[in-house]
């Protein structure tokens, strides 16, 4: 009887695959100077985060960046040469930063051009949420007393 060679690999020499962190998956991310030269690479990547690492390569792993869908509030204008206000808000999280706060997923909320950035703790975007709903209160409260304003000089002349 012949002996048959065993395909398995000795104990002690195969690396278990390491668990993945809890709420992550496992992702390709396109890495590289250029299409020749990228490799695709799997990164854990938050549940929270909509990015396609492929289709949105970058030059080094330590590019990638994790994002979530963006929500967004246009404030409209009716002015000349004046410019809507818009505001868009996030879940981020950059895993090799060296500040533990931006590597920690956090909310980033920026104007339409980019130019203005704020990143908020989920503490600091709770308050802001509790500001918000106040401040949508008051643009209540104003939208009623323009309303009833304009409502008045049509009533005096009729």
């Amino acid at each position: 009887m012949d002996k048959q060679q065993s395909t398995q690999a000795p104990l002690g020499s195969v690396h278990p695959f390491p668990a993945l962190k809890p709420g992550h998956r496992l992702v390709p991310a396109k890495v590289g100077r250029t299409d020749e030269t990228s490799v695709i690479a799997y990164v854990e990547c938050p549940i929270f985060c909509i990015e396609d690492h492929v289709d949105e390569p970058v030059r080094n792993i330590e590019d990638i960046v994790h994002r979530g869908d963006t929500a967004s509030v246009l404030v409209p204008t009716f002015g000349y040469g004046a410019y809507p206000i818009q505001m868009h808000a996030t879940v981020e999280s950059d895993p090799t930063a060296t500040d533990p706060q931006f590597r920690a997923a956090h909310i980033t909320v920026q104007d339409a051009g980019g130019s203005a950035y704020s990143h908020l703790t989920p503490e600091m975007a709770e308050r802001l949420a509790d500001e918000a709903v106040t401040f949508a209160s008051k643009l209540r409260e104003y939208a009623r007393t323009a309303r009833l304003h304009n409502q008045l000089p049509a009533e005096v002349a009729a």
